[in-house]
C-alpha cells in the first residue's frame, strides 16, 4: 500500500513538472496543415502582451485540429475564442505573462 502511494505521488510530481503551456485542440496527427504562422511580440515592462490571430479557410473546409506552441516556454497562454474544430474558421487569442515576450507558432489542420 505504501509503495503504491509513493508511486502515485511520484507520477503526480512528474506531471506537474512537465506541465506544458502549448495548446492542442482536435486531431493534428496525419492531417493536412493548411496554415502556419509565427506570432511574435516584444516584451514591455509591467505589461502583458495580447495578440489575436484569425483564420478563415477560403475553401470552407472543416478544421480538424489547432495547435499553438509556446516557443519561449514563457508560460504564455493561448485560447480559442471563436470557431475552431468543427468550423471553417478559428480565432486564437494569445497572452504572455507580465514582462515576457510573446512567441507562438500557430498551426491549423484540416
Amino acid at each position: 500500500m505504501r509503495t503504491r502511494a509513493v508511486l502515485i505521488f511520484c507520477v503526480l510530481c512528474f506531471v506537474c513538472a512537465c506541465t506544458s503551456y502549448d495548446m492542442f485542440v482536435g486531431d493534428t496527427l496525419k492531417k493536412k496543415m493548411v496554415f502556419h504562422q509565427r506570432v511574435k511580440d516584444f516584451a514591455i515592462p509591467f505589461k502583458k502582451r495580447i495578440k489575436t490571430l484569425t483564420y478563415a479557410d477560403p475553401e470552407k473546409r472543416i478544421i480538424k485540429g489547432v495547435a499553438a506552441i509556446d516557443n519561449d516556454f514563457s508560460h504564455a497562454s493561448a485560447n480559442i475564442t471563436e470557431g475552431g474544430v468543427g468550423y471553417s474558421y478559428v480565432t486564437v487569442r494569445m497572452k504572455s505573462q507580465r514582462h515576457h515576450p510573446l512567441n507562438f507558432e500557430v498551426e491549423i489542420y484540416v
